[in-house]
């Protein structure tokens, strides 16, 4: 493998999938497509940064870049340089802010590709500075204000002195100033005020010490939604592009569309008698005489073993619940007396009919956040863009 080269989720046709595993997720690009232009439409005067990192929430790197791409999007942003190159080698010729931490032995990756460095520290910048001229090279830089946070960032009190510092650097662009909102999604609003109000202050100073041309950025998905006031130059959804909020209740302030739903297919039944214990450590016992579904799906497809006992499936329609515990690679379900085939579809979450699981519905039975579920998904399980 070369250096510099990420191993991604294979995405797949329709007619490839079935080959290959009867477990795959779908991945809807329509409803990826609404979920953009309903933020694009929240706040039309502001660009718009699709992040894509972490394989787009599981959705798929390359697949959705280049769908924002061609939505229009104004720029990408990643987690990590990997990521940015991996984009740059697909031909995304989009500004790409790499919004991670800096390693400094990999500012010359981000040169050569052009990617958008985070200065989060005048030590960052100073590094950006001295690997930039000795490249023969301007650098595209953002700057990272910590407004409250604590993850990384010059923190707003002293901000002054990197924005003196990347003024005076002569091998940086400083094309962006931006910070991140802790709390956007949390009913107490006073935190989230609380940032804004000292990114204003900040960008107040910066456009003092002569940062006109630069676009200020702070709002991700809960915040765009939640506080007009931070959507600012540019506005940076991430998660809610995808179909999820980071809390339940803002779906029904703001609605969106899932993108990802995981799907499988029973692949053996049987009669289990009662009072006979299912899979490891027999941690459920049936009540009567029931059958019993396995479905090719476990933890070693990123499907978690804390929903052992927990979740439901549906299959013609219908809920049926996960019994016994989800092995590595398979977990049974409870059919109770009706009968079902080989063969049929299990949608682990997503709708099938009328029913849906949703994410939340299984983040809150295990206490996992909406994010995680998708990203969990191994390179085992291929996606299907549709």
């Amino acid at each position: 493998m070369p250096p510099h080269t990420l191993t991604l989720p294979k995405v797949m046709s329709a007619d490839e999938v079935k080959p290959h595993r009867p477990t795959f997720a779908r991945i809807f690009r329509t409803a990826i497509a609404e979920n953009f232009s309903r933020f694009r439409n929240l706040s039309p005067q502001s660009k718009l940064m699709a992040v894509v990192k972490a394989d787009a929430y599981g959705h798929g790197l390359l697949h959705c870049a280049n769908l924002f791409s061609e939505l229009g999007a104004d720029s990408l942003g990643v987690g990590f340089v990997e990521e940015g190159i991996v984009l740059r080698r697909a031909g995304i010729r989009q500004p790409i802010l790499v919004l991670g931490g800096i390693v400094g032995s990999q500012i010359d990756l981000f040169l050569e590709y052009d990617l958008d460095l985070t200065a989060s520290s005048l030590y960052k910048l100073e590094a950006i500075e001295r690997e930039a001229r000795a490249a023969g090279k301007t650098a595209r830089v953002q700057l990272k204000i910590d407004t409250g946070m604590n993850r990384i960032g010059q923190n707003f009190r002293t901000a002054e002195s990197l924005l003196q510092a990347a003024r005076n650097s002569k091998h940086v662009h400083v094309t962006g100033i931006y910070s991140h909102l802790a709390t956007a999604e949390e009913s107490d609003r006073s935190f989230a005020e609380t940032q804004i109000a000292r990114f204003m202050d900040v960008r107040e100073l910066s456009r003092s010490i002569g940062f006109r041309d630069v676009e200020f950025h702070l709002a991700n998905s809960a915040g765009a939604i939640r506080f007009p006031e931070a959507r600012l130059d540019m506005i940076r959804p991430g998660l809610g592009l995808y179909g999820q909020h980071a809390a339940n209740g803002l779906q029904r302030e703001f609605p969106l569309l899932p993108a990802h739903q995981l799907v499988s297919e029973i692949v053996y039944i049987k009669g289990v008698r009662k009072g006979e214990g299912v899979s490891y450590n027999l941690r459920w016992t049936a009540p009567e005489n029931v059958w019993v579904a396995t479905v090719p799906v476990g933890y070693g497809d990123g499907y978690p073993r804390l929903l052992s006992n927990k979740a439901s499936v549906l299959i013609g329609g219908k809920r049926y619940p996960i019994v016994g515990t989800v092995c590595m690679d398979q977990f049974m379900v409870n059919l109770g007396h009706d009968r079902h085939a080989v063969g049929e579809e299990v949608v682990l979450w997503g709708k099938q009919g009328d029913e849906e699981i949703t994410l939340w519905e299984l983040c809150d039975a295990a206490g996992f956040i909406p994010y995680e579920l998708p990203i969990y998904l191994t390179g085992r399980v291929p996606r299907l863009f549709v």
